[in-house]
């Protein structure tokens, strides 16, 4: 019996993750033809620029989604009584949160970059989506109940509607501003389609308490601190190459940056396919979950290093292909923030041990200390070497975030113990593998 639910949740497990898996396909497909086509016509410059307001608007995209999306699935998966106030609430403060956000990222453009008007436009009219994504609340429900189909069909439409959107100005030569709209275009069709399955699919009535809030956000401020270092550390190189050089080599770094991070779907797929049943098994047996845990650890490890090696070796062939000559100059920029992805993943694997064991409020003192020593060798490495200096910054601050902070305080040093632990059972991990497979 006990083996029947074992390979029952196996079964819905390796579901998920195919659906979810299968959606990124998908995106990076279009990205890679729609997305290079893109970047082809609009050259470094105007992409770059695209990619400027991008990064500012992350800063405030970030702070509206308050840190609540693994902490909402947690809670849902313990606490499935409380599903309809936790969703409610949490759509009601981030809607709030939003549009605070949309009129925020106009004035911090108007600031930072008082006369540059086609900058302020492009911005403004790519922060629009912030508002949209509000219903990316929908997805922890589904996340939780792992049918991840439903945000993977939801996903694949709003990609199907920016790509047609991008084709279509491609052909009638549009304005770098109208391109600027598809980020928005996509949000707004993805949010419909994602409150339409919900409706029908979940079938609760939502509601609001301000306290089941103010236990969201004590669960989950510690997140919103984390997630705006890392965003500081993933998006402030391309905010000082602008200020500091040009639009132009954004649109270098943009470029090398996109095609690094385009083998992530895999890992992240399963990390978020795999967070709700670690969760409940952290719960129930401990042993089990470190011996899965460590698997997954594992597993993430070993594929980043041969996904590091091809895309270093192969790096100016990818360029060239995807992007033409013009974009050479992201070549070197690739061979180092193909690795930087890897520690990347080790570091989101980390947040299920993170949210099981309760620890939520070291997160954000990992990625500070990442935050500030990104922060720190930018200014002193971008005006020396420029684009290559952001690039080996970045993945400096991955390394150091993902294996060296959780040193430093007591209570995460374990996490360090099982990551590396986790390669002395290789052997074991194959063989529990061929049993299921077999």
């Amino acid at each position: 019996m006990a083996d029947n639910k074992r390979n029952s949740v196996l079964k819905k497990f390796v579901g998920n993750t195919s659906w979810m898996m299968f959606k990124n396909i998908y995106s990076m497909l279009v990205s890679l033809i729609v997305g290079s086509l893109s970047a082809r016509f609009l050259g470094p410059s105007n992409y770059g620029l695209l990619n400027y307001g991008s990064s500012i608007i992350t800063f405030f995209t970030t702070v509206s989604k308050l840190g609540m999306d693994s902490v909402i699935v947690a809670e849902i998966v313990r606490r499935p009584d409380k599903e309809n106030s936790y969703l409610g609430t949490a759509l009601t403060m981030r809607l709030i949160t939003s549009i605070l956000s949309f009129f925020a990222v106009w004035g911090f453009v108007l600031v930072l970059e008082p006369n540059h008007q086609l900058l302020q436009i492009v911005t403004v009219l790519q922060a629009t989506a912030i508002i949209f994504q509000s219903t990316e609340v929908f997805y922890f429900w589904f996340q939780a109940k792992m049918e991840m189909k439903y945000v993977t069909l939801a996903s694949m439409a709003a990609l199907t509607a920016t790509g047609v959107w991008r084709i279509v100005l491609l052909i009638n030569k549009a304005s770098v501003g109208w391109f600027a709209f598809s980020a928005s275009i996509s949000a707004l069709v993805c949010g419909v389609c994602i409150c339409v399955f919900f409706v029908r699919k979940a079938r609760i009535r939502l509601s609001c308490s301000i306290e089941d809030g103010k236990y969201i956000l004590n669960k989950s401020y510690h997140f919103i601190i984390n997630g705006l270092a890392v965003t500081l550390y993933t998006q402030l190189d391309r905010i000082m190459l602008g200020k500091m050089i040009n639009e132009t080599i954004v649109g270098f770094y943009a470029a090398a940056s996109t095609l690094a991070i385009m083998w992530e779907f895999v890992p992240t797929s399963i990390i978020n396919s795999a967070t709700p049943l670690l969760v409940k098994i952290y719960d129930q047996d401990r042993k089990r979950f470190v011996f899965q845990y460590q698997m997954l650890l594992a597993g993430i490890s070993g594929l980043s290093i041969i996904v590091g090696i091809a895309f270093t070796i192969f790096s100016k062939l990818f360029i060239s292909i995807l992007y033409g000559k013009a974009y050479l100059p992201a070549v070197p920029v690739l061979s180092i923030l193909i690795w930087s992805t890897g520690f990347a993943m080790i570091g989101t694997a980390r947040g299920i041990w993170i949210i099981a064991a309760g620890k939520n409020k070291y997160s954000k003192y990992f990625t500070i200390i990442g935050a500030i020593i990104n922060a720190v060798l930018n200014m002193i490495l971008i005006p020396v070497w420029g684009i290559v200096g952001a690039a080996f910054t970045t993945l400096l601050s991955q390394v150091i975030v993902a294996l060296v902070a959780p040193i430093f305080f007591s209570e995460t040093k374990e996490f360090i113990i099982l990551y590396f632990g986790a390669f002395k059972k290789i052997p074991l991990y194959w063989k529990q593998l061929k049993k299921y497979i077999l």
